[in-house]
């Protein structure tokens, strides 16, 4: 019984560790960028920093580097606006007066970006005051 129980263990720890490698693997794209300002996705109030995201199946996973923290929202694919493909990787911030959301990930040789869906407290700000995008270009090696 001992044999059967540490057998079912052994097999759960195989299958998470490697589920881990595996979803890493698996990602349509990763995105490294740095942040010069503090941030919000979804819900979720991030500092300015380094940060890397993962984008898998209309997920979006952010990871800060350090303790800068981490995210999880979903996105809605965005097609490119004049280009075939994009031929840089860069992320687009919402902006209202001082106050930044992350809005898109686009990765260079991609025909499609990713998308945030606008939070209740975003969609508010954007019906009392102008929104101005704010385009961050990712230094060499940004998209995987």
């Amino acid at each position: 019984m001992k044999n059967l129980l540490r057998s079912v263990v052994l097999a759960g720890l195989v299958m998470v560790v490697g589920g881990v490698g595996v979803r890493a693997q698996q990602a349509d794209r990763v995105v490294k960028f740095a942040a010069p300002f503090a941030f919000e996705v979804e819900n979720n109030k991030l500092p300015a920093g380094e940060y890397t995201v993962l984008v898998q199946g209309g997920w979006l996973q952010i990871q800060g580097k350090g303790e800068n923290g981490a995210a999880h929202a979903l996105t809605i694919p965005v097609v490119s606006r004049g280009e075939k493909t994009v031929s840089k990787s860069h992320v687009v911030f919402h902006n209202y007066q001082g106050r930044y959301f992350l809005a898109q990930i686009w990765s260079s040789g991609q025909e499609k970006g990713r998308e945030l869906l606008e939070t209740r407290e975003e969609q508010q700000l954007a019906k009392r005051q102008e929104m101005v995008a704010v385009n961050l270009p990712l230094s060499n090696g940004g998209a995987k």
